[in-house]
């Protein structure tokens, strides 16, 4: 597989932003083809998260490390997306425990996601 094949984002949280607080480049995040052709600028310590493959309820790509509200049949949580090392995504609870596949639960058993921060920027929302 080659870089062109693979949709990602990188954070840098060495990014400054230009200082005006409405304007888009105040997220340290970098998406798609800028953040392909931009890589070799990131420091070592800036994280590719990759998409999942799937949207949010609000047609919102889903990308690793993002914090969802997951909702089944009866119930909803919130969870951080992760990656197994074999490359599967998981949802991870908020005491890091393994909840459950996030392509099975999606897409075999009808849950709902909706994306409602990341890690880096809102690591409250995992808090117990």
């Amino acid at each position: 597989m080659k870089l062109q094949d693979f949709d990602f984002r990188i954070w840098d949280k060495h990014h400054k932003g230009c200082g005006n607080k409405d304007c888009k480049c105040q997220t340290k995040y970098v998406y798609g083809e800028e953040a392909k052709t931009r890589l070799s600028e990131f420091k070592e310590d800036c994280e590719i998260e990759l998409f999942t493959g799937l949207y949010d309820k609000k047609g919102k790509k889903v990308y690793e490390n993002d914090i969802v509200k997951v909702k089944s049949l009866y119930d909803y949580f919130l969870a951080k997306i992760s990656i197994h090392k074999e490359g599967t995504f998981y949802f991870e609870g908020k005491n890091g425990d393994y909840i459950g596949s996030l392509i099975y639960l999606v897409e075999d058993e009808g849950y709902t996601i909706e994306t409602i921060g990341n890690i880096h920027e809102n690591p409250e929302l995992l808090k117990c």
